[in-house]
């Protein structure tokens, strides 16, 4: 029974290792490739995401800076979780992974 559970935690905490690789792979794609976040609209300063999420205050809290953004952060994990489940193929590039979105 502890063997299960042992198991069953290492298994679990692969999976958040694997996760958390892909997040970090696929944000530094997106510094290479944006200066700003590609959910920022510098017009009204508001964030794409929370207005994706229906969110009342849609404003960036960041000024378009994305690399350590909790909202950027879990959007990404909310894509591999959705690939994940559905059994697609990770992209491995940030401009793949907004061809599938």
């Amino acid at each position: 029974m502890a063997d299960q559970q042992s198991l069953s935690q290492s298994t679990a905490s692969k999976q958040l290792t694997e996760r958390a690789r892909w997040v970090e792979k696929i944000i530094k794609s997106a510094k290479q490739t944006y200066k700003l976040c590609p959910y920022f609209d510098k017009k009204t300063s508001s964030c794409f995401i929370k207005m994706m999420k229906s969110q009342k205050k849609a404003k960036c809290d960041r000024e378009g800076k994305f690399d350590t953004c909790p909202v950027f952060i879990d959007f990404i994990g909310e894509q591999y979780d959705k690939l994940v489940v559905t059994q697609k193929v990770l992209p491995q590039d940030f401009r793949d992974l907004q061809l599938i979105i």
